[in-house]
């Protein structure tokens, strides 16, 4: 399918859409690398805070799949606004809470994965719309670079604050500057496009395209990229934590990291343009992150946790973005896989929760249940190959329907219709 736009249209509206997730991620960055730090400091245990990230994980697919449902009475732009108000809500409870947080880090994972599921939700769908196959590596790319941009700098100036205001006022100013950029970017979205109403999600179609086996392959491939990418969310910001012993050394590891990461998107981006390069530098980049965990073996020290955040930090983009790509194009590979483009995303975002929720309860299990903090190297040089898994996974990714989907393309073209319109007089306008 071709975007829903016109290129110029096409052009303005993704820049927004980068705008917003840029704006998204500097918000997340500055107070979302240290929730986990804030509530693991009051009692000292992993128990807790592990406990708090498998309700976010749990809740974050369900709210995904269910924004679906929601999207056909107010649409998509509301239902980003509404997570991010979400999003918000967390954050002013967590403050009013405060130390009595730890006794709530159930209710507050789940606040924050609906808040995060409602978001990723409209974004996913409306960056499909708004890219074509041409156009998403670049998109990707983007998104990609100015999120480690956002990642670079929001944990060092988070940081700084937290240890030169006085610690609690410290994070009540981050608190408080998250919430100003997510007020941003509520505003922002109204620089969406009008959109017509999409149709009541059929989740049981996207799971029928498991005939086909470049889906399935992806949607595997997404459940195993989950169980890695779950933990290593927040496990190794608290093992920085715990050796930097403060958090302006976690913020200064987050520039670092940040920065070469940003080099690192740049640099995808252009090896996106590229039709065979992509699987190549993911191939490549999926054995670097499985080995990149050894670095543990010895010990797990401020030195080894910035040569691991170093690496990885550069070797990641060339993973995910073109995995991101990989997934859209696929969805967009016939004219109706992209009809249910938004049930294709959920069973994608269902795949990754699984995946999560699998890391994080062996982690639960192996060490917090065990009290056995020795296991920490071990878990992670384990799930470290995970991306090599994925790899493998996706290598054969042929998309097979591309030839039948171009002939329908040129079918529509010459009746001309398209799978969504802006101006479509029958149908309510949500912005």
């Amino acid at each position: 399918m071709q975007s829903i736009l016109k290129p110029d249209q096409a052009s303005n509206k993704m820049r927004w859409l980068v705008v917003m997730a840029t704006l998204f991620m500097a918000g997340t960055a500055l107070s979302g690398t240290f929730i986990n730090v804030y509530i693991w400091k009051i009692d000292r245990t992993y128990e807790a805070i592990t406990w708090f990230n498998l309700f976010t994980y749990g809740c974050l697919p369900l709210a995904f799949t269910a924004s679906g449902y929601l999207a056909t009475w107010i649409g998509e732009a509301w239902v980003m606004r509404s997570g991010v108000i979400v999003l918000v809500l967390f954050f002013s409870l967590l403050l009013w809470l405060g130390p009595k947080s730890i006794h709530y880090v159930q209710w507050l994972g789940m606040f924050f994965g609906i808040g995060q599921g409602m978001y990723w939700f409209s974004f996913h769908v409306l960056s499909f719309d708004f890219t074509n196959p041409d156009s998403r590596g670049k998109f990707n790319g983007l998104t990609g670079l100015f999120a480690s941009l956002a990642s670079m700098t929001g944990p060092y100036i988070a940081g700084y604050l937290i240890v030169h205001v006085r610690q609690i006022s410290g994070y009540h100013a981050v608190f408080a500057l998250s919430f100003f950029l997510f007020a941003l970017l509520f505003f922002a979205t109204f620089r969406l496009p009008l959109m017509e109403r999409p149709q009541i999600p059929k989740i049981s179609r996207a799971l029928q395209f498991a005939k086909d086996p470049d889906w399935r392959r992806l949607v595997a491939g997404s459940v195993v990229f989950g169980i890695r990418e779950g933990l290593f969310s927040f496990l190794i910001a608290l093992l920085v934590f715990d050796a930097a012993k403060s958090e302006e050394g976690l913020g200064l590891y987050g520039l670092w990291t940040g920065l070469i990461s940003l080099v690192a998107f740049f640099l995808a981006t252009f090896i996106g343009k590229h039709k065979k390069w992509p699987k190549w530098s993911m191939g490549i980049a999926a054995v670097l992150l499985g080995c990149t965990p050894f670095v543990f073996i010895q010990s797990v020290s401020t030195t080894t946790l910035l040569i691991f955040g170093l690496i990885t930090g550069f070797v990641l983009p060339f993973f995910i973005v073109p995995l991101g790509t990989m997934i859209m194009n696929e969805i967009d590979e016939s004219f109706e896989s992209a009809k249910y483009r938004a049930e294709h995303l959920s069973v994608r975002e269902m795949a990754l929760g699984l995946g999560r929720i699998s890391g994080i309860g062996f982690f639960l299990w192996i060490v917090v249940r065990h009290h056995n903090l020795h296991y920490i190297p071990r878990v992670l040089m384990v799930l470290g190959f995970a991306q090599v898994v994925v790899f493998l996974l996706t290598f054969q990714v042929r998309f097979t329907d591309r030839k039948k989907a171009a002939n329908q393309r040129r079918v529509l073209q010459e009746n001309g219709r398209g799978e969504r319109s802006l101006k479509y007089p029958k149908s309510p306008k949500y912005r």
